[in-house]
């Protein structure tokens, strides 16, 4: 009886811890993703849940900045958003997703990202836990206007270089010319990850002389555009050397070497090398042309 008695105490026990559980042991404030990557201009979710599933309308939802005076980016509290009290850059620009709130998705939408909104953002929901503080870490990168260049020659064209950094995911990079035509690239686009996980892309395009020689590189991910233009200057296109004393230098070395073999014939193809520096927008060009004379003998 004793041995009853003592294992019924003990399960009556049991059974106390758990019926006496509180909902902050059962319900539990996770955040899947501890690092979001956005880009300036765009939007980005920091995701925030309730698990088990738990309808959160009734519950007081703040998301918090605690770098920042006052911290609140976001409050939610009996069943409507408080802007009391907000921090201003944060006004008007962040929302919940207030359908979703049954199935305990409290993730914060921010529009209209910065730069400055790069940061560590706690999800805190006060009447489920005050324990449970789940931090998301926002990284920025700036998507920054393509940066043109103009590399080098290519038999009678110039070789284009449009570069841009900051972008999460890796966006597509495009050439245009005047009319809107995609230009074949000189090969695939470059892309490398700096420490954050942001891209830098980079993509070459050989262009021909054409009526206006106007030129486009778009890069682009998801609603975020960065566009640059640029007009390259007729001159600077290359052209043979038209100079007479490479062309008699020519004629002599053909005649010394006519003397040996069966007078093979030579011509010179002549290039200049000059440097030429100019804007087009926020994009710093440096143009190079071809060099010291150079002789081929065929």
């Amino acid at each position: 009886m004793d041995i009853i008695s003592r294992y019924g105490l003990h399960l009556c026990w049991l059974c106390f811890c758990c019926l006496s559980t509180t909902s902050e042991g059962q319900v539990q404030v996770v955040a899947p993703m501890s690092r979001v990557h956005a880009v300036a201009g765009g939007d980005v979710i920091l995701p925030c849940f309730l698990k088990p599933t738990m309808n959160a309308a009734s519950h007081t939802v703040e998301w918090l900045r605690p770098d920042l005076k006052p911290k609140e980016a976001h409050c939610y509290r009996d069943h409507r958003d408080s802007e009391e009290d907000q921090n201003p850059s944060y006004k008007r620009r962040t929302s919940l997703f207030k359908e979703e709130l049954k199935n305990g998705n409290v993730s914060l939408k921010l529009t209209g990202v910065t730069l400055s909104d790069a940061g560590n953002y706690t999800c805190f929901i006060p009447t489920v836990s005050r324990t449970q503080k789940p931090v998301v870490q926002l990284l920025v990168g700036p998507g920054s206007l393509p940066v043109l260049s103009i590399e080098g020659t290519k038999g009678s064209g110039l070789v284009l270089r449009c570069e841009s950094e900051g972008w999460y995911p890796e966006p597509e990079l495009e050439w245009f010319d005047n009319n809107g035509a995609i230009l074949p690239a000189a090969g695939p686009t470059e892309t490398e990850t700096d420490t954050e996980g942001f891209y830098t892309v980079r993509r070459n395009v050989t262009i021909q002389q054409t009526d206006n020689n106007w030129f486009t590189c778009r890069v682009q991910q998801q609603n975020i555009t960065r566009t640059k233009h640029i007009r390259i200057p007729d001159d600077i296109f290359p052209k043979p050397c038209q100079s007479y004393w490479t062309v008699g230098l020519c004629l002599a070395v053909g005649a010394a070497v006519g003397a040996a073999v069966a007078a093979p014939m030579g011509h010179v193809v002549g290039y200049r090398r000059a440097k030429r520096h100019w804007a087009t927008g926020e994009a710093s060009l440096t143009v190079q042309r071809c060099s010291n004379a150079f002789i081929t003998i065929l």
